[in-house]
């Protein structure tokens, strides 16, 4: 089993109520598609001023290009949904919205510190090591 941070961006995406009002979201893939397997844990990941560690996942179904988008109506410009390219869908096992783990605790966290979203922020999947995600379950787990 592997373990992802997929970053999401408030410019684009309402994903603060997609968290809140669904328990299965679809997931843009941008890289590490080969890698990516049912079974897999996803940090799930809110840019911008509040940036931080919003919810827990696991991988239902693996990346592929969907016939339908089932979350078009949580896309602030349908444009930048990018129809065409793969998705996984995750199941959110816990949400983290009343709580979450935010960059400004992250950034001086000896464990965390290190995740690629905080050095170089600019991708929607990154890869998390093992003992990254048992930091983040010792912490909100």
């Amino acid at each position: 089993m592997s373990h992802w941070l997929f970053q999401g961006n408030p410019k684009y995406y309402r994903l603060l109520e997609a968290i809140a009002q669904l328990d299965e979201i679809p997931w843009l893939v941008t890289r590490y598609n080969k890698e990516i397997q049912v079974g897999d844990g996803v940090l799930v990941w809110i840019a911008g001023e509040q940036a931080g560690i919003y919810a827990i996942a696991e991988i239902i179904e693996p990346p592929q290009i969907p016939i339908e988008i089932s979350d078009l109506d949580y896309w602030i410009a349908i444009d930048n949904a990018k129809k065409d390219k793969p998705r996984v869908k995750l199941r959110f096992l816990r949400k983290l919205l009343g709580q979450p783990l935010r960059r400004n605790e992250i950034k001086y966290d000896p464990i965390l510190k290190d995740l690629l979203v905080i050095r170089a922020p600019n991708s929607t999947n990154f890869k998390v090591t093992t003992q990254q995600w048992e930091r983040v379950y010792q912490l909100k787990g």
